[in-house]
């Protein structure tokens, strides 16, 4: 057993810290590539600065009423089936970065198609989780099953790092400043089971994707798959988001994720849908056009 410390040396300690590091102006080194987390400084006043990351934060809903009836294996047996495939996805996907925070995973994206694949593995998170590991959950547990399901997040912004904490010991990690993550979780956090809510830049991206965009033509014609979606605790513009609660299509959703994540965005069966739209468009700027000859000739 260790010491106890003494609390008026941890405070002094503390501030002396504090002061030495407020005293300090941090080097922000740009860099490219990938992230890797042996390359982050810890004693050295320097922080890597990664730009345009993209975070995808899954939370498994309800977790605090798991264990109700259930014995503490049982329990542990739930977080260990949901938690684990969703790393997985993430890691299938190509997130440079994966942490896991109890009954959540997050994960970050760099690189070539970034968004793409981060937006991919959070809708393959959420399929996931409505598709196999709620049915399997009412399988064990017929008569009372646990309600939950995962909820995800994902944003995009540039990203300051490095590892925080005791060096040459366990007890350090990195840490993201900036927002992707910070809004990723509150994403995440105001959305419910089997739903995806992502900020404005991620949105922008996916309604210029028609393969995300519109659903499949499998059944009915194909309709927009997202809704609008304000954010709460989200500044600025990144507020105006959208939210998904549709699923990968079982017959489509392995296509759709390959085009989407090599770079593909035009979809060959909305060639009739798109022209449709762009006369359309072609028409209102016509009638624009005669509305404006016909009040400048008025006022002639």
């Amino acid at each position: 057993m260790t010491d106890t410390p003494l609390v008026s040396e941890l405070l002094n300690d503390s501030e002396l810290h504090v002061s030495s590091q407020l005293k300090q102006s941090p080097e922000v080194v740009e860099t490219q590539g990938p992230i890797e987390t042996d390359d982050l400084f810890i004693d050295a006043p320097k922080w890597r600065k990664y730009e345009q990351v993209s975070c995808v934060f899954a939370d498994l809903a309800g977790s605090t009423s798991l264990r109700k009836g259930r014995w503490e294996s049982s329990t542990a047996s739930i977080y260990d089936a949901a938690i684990k495939p969703a790393v997985s996805i993430l890691a299938d996907f190509g997130a440079d970065f994966i942490e896991i925070q109890g009954d959540a995973a997050f994960g970050l994206f760099t690189g070539k198609y970034s968004q793409r694949r981060a937006i991919c593995a959070g809708i393959t998170i959420k399929t996931f989780g409505q598709q196999v590991l709620v049915p399997a959950l009412e399988n064990r547990w017929p008569s009372d099953p646990p309600k939950t399901g995962f909820k995800v997040g994902c944003a995009v912004s540039d990203l300051l790092s490095k590892k925080i904490g005791i060096s040459r010991t366990a007890h350090r990690a990195p840490v993201w400043a900036g927002r992707a993550v910070n809004y990723a979780a509150k994403c995440s956090q105001q959305a419910q089971a089997h739903e995806m809510i992502v900020t404005k830049p991620i949105a922008d991206s996916i309604r210029r994707n028609e393969y995300l965009w519109y659903s499949c033509s499998c059944g009915d014609a194909p309709t927009t798959l997202w809704n609008e979606r304000h954010i709460e605790k989200v500044s600025g513009k990144d507020s105006e988001g959208l939210i998904l609660t549709s699923s990968w299509c079982p017959n489509c959703g392995d296509l759709y994720c390959e085009r989407i994540c090599s770079g593909s965005w035009r979809r060959p069966d909305l060639d009739s849908k798109r022209n449709g739209m762009l006369h359309e468009k072609y028409q209102q700027v016509i009638k624009l056009h005669e509305q404006n000859s016909q009040q400048i000739r008025r006022n002639i």
